[in-house]
């Protein structure tokens, strides 16, 4: 015990030690502790989820400094409402907009969450309170200190941090931390999520490196050997969606929905399309953002991008072929309406939002389109109509609907850096351990034999370790 108790603990306190989601890390040291994110526990279950993301914590709130914020993610920050409902009154530390991005998004869980206890309520009988209200995350918004990228910042004698840009979302970083114990220091390099780099994309700080660390706390979200994309996979994906508006839309006077999320993916996809035709002057189709929260991002993107990006930004929300639509009532009149149309609806699970009811109106016609762009789970309800083309029916909301649409699933449009960019990220690092997080384990498993032999042969010594909820890391 004496051995262990003056070293820094590294406990994985979240659901990320052995899922996609949920990411928590907790540091320990001289009777000192904080949290490298707080992120909410997401599946398809609102029940589970509720049960997870309401559990007692590991730790207590009021106990815990510091909360360091990699991206805006709600798996990534949006329990932080909760820390503070239960005591924490330090200080988030993020990069610099952050706060901007977590208030229009926390107010948005906040609301779903007091919609999802009713239904819990309604369906089990069930007496209980909202994980966190509006007004608790509206009283988190005074704990964020917001800090640049690439510089060296002091919080005190024995914590130094450092933002570096992971090219995963606008504001996404790494995070450096350099730690002193004693007369020790240790540095942690926490990736949080890292972007795809075989793939162009939009309104991101490209992802720069980081070459040494003691310990890496790295994501693994698409370690998998059938995450790989390619600039070729993007120029295919680019076509099919020009190919999909042009017959469906154009040609056959019908609807697409591409099932997008409000963060990031809307705003990307948003730009593809204006790339592909906004010179055209005789393309008239009306390309709808059909979702009160991408709409709010798109807006609070012309507020926190700067220079070249921001250029390009403003010319696409100017292109007149956008329709905002933000009451539910037009949302209705879109979808049954006769006028063909392109609609870009939230969320991409189809869990939840218009792109639920969007479904719902365009899975019965055989010359309709619904375009995925992004990772669907199995069981949600995107997941079961990629998967359902034999199935002559899909349930939604306890209901049968034909399942007639055409469905095209892209895949090049992937947030996360894959398989082969992992490994080579990591194996180049010179450090002494590899903790793999915010991965489906099995996957993780597997991609830790490959890395630690990728390791050994660039003749380093780093030991890859797939971490469980049981882990702990003594520095």
């Amino acid at each position: 015990m004496a051995k262990t108790k003056n070293k820094i603990r590294v406990s994985f306190v979240g659901g990320s030690a052995e899922s996609v989601t949920g990411s928590m890390v907790l540091i320990e040291f001289n009777k000192r502790k904080f949290l490298i994110e707080a992120g909410l526990f997401q599946s398809n279950s609102i029940l589970n989820d509720y049960k997870i993301n309401n559990r007692r914590f590991d730790f207590k709130p009021r106990d815990v400094e510091f909360v360091f914020l990699g991206h805006c993610h709600a798996d990534h920050m949006l329990l932080l409402p909760r820390l503070v409902a239960e005591g924490f009154t330090g200080k988030i530390i993020a990069p610099i907009g952050s706060s901007r991005l977590f208030s229009v998004m926390a107010a948005d869980c906040a609301y779903i969450m007091s919609k999802d206890v009713e239904t819990l309520q309604r369906k089990y009988k069930m007496t209980i309170p909202p994980i966190y209200t509006e007004s608790d995350a509206a009283n988190t918004l005074q704990y964020f200190k917001e800090y640049g990228f690439n510089e060296k910042f002091e919080l005190d004698d024995d914590i130094t941090f450092r933002f570096i840009p992971s090219g995963h979302i606008i504001l996404s970083s790494q995070i450096e931390l350099w730690i002193k114990n004693g007369n020790h220091t240790s540095k942690i390099l926490y990736t949080s999520d890292l972007g795809n780099i075989s793939c162009e994309k939009y309104y991101v700080n490209k992802f720069e490196p980081v070459d040494k660390a003691n310990l890496v706390i790295g994501e693994s979200t698409y370690s998998d050997k059938i995450r790989q994309t390619s600039g070729k996979d993007r120029i295919k994906d680019l076509e099919k969606i020009k190919s999909v508006i042009d017959e469906v839309c154009c040609e056959q006077k019908r609807k697409v929905l591409i099932a997008i999320f409000s963060l990031d993916r809307c705003q990307n996809i948003m730009t593809h399309i204006y790339d592909l035709y906004h010179e055209d002057k005789s393309f008239k189709l009306k390309i709808l953002i059909d979702s009160p929260l991408a709409i709010k991002m798109c807006k609070l993107y012309g507020e926190l991008l700067e220079g070249e990006q921001l250029s390009k930004w403003q010319k696409v929300m100017d292109w007149n072929n956008f329709v905002f639509v933000n009451e539910y009532s037009d949302s209705k009149a879109w979808m049954t309406g006769k006028e063909s149309c392109c609609a870009l609806s939230a969320s991409g699970f189809m869990q939840a939002g218009r792109s639920r009811q969007w479904a719902k109106t365009l899975l019965p016609d055989s010359k309709s389109h619904i375009i995925f762009v992004g990772f669907s789970n199995s069981n949600s309800l995107a997941g079961k109509i990629k998967n359902g083309n034999k199935q002559k029916t899909i349930t939604i909301d306890g209901k049968p609907v034909s399942n007639r649409c055409n469905i095209t699933d892209l895949k090049s449009f992937s947030g996360h850096m894959d398989r082969n960019g992992l490994l080579e990220y990591y194996s180049n690092i010179d450090c002494e351990k590899v903790c793999l997080v915010h991965g489906e384990f099995s996957s993780k498993v597997e991609f830790s034999k490959d890395l630690q032999e990728e390791i050994s042969k660039k003749n380093r010594c780093g030991r890859v370790i797939c971490v469980n909820k049981s882990t702990e890391i003594l520095l």
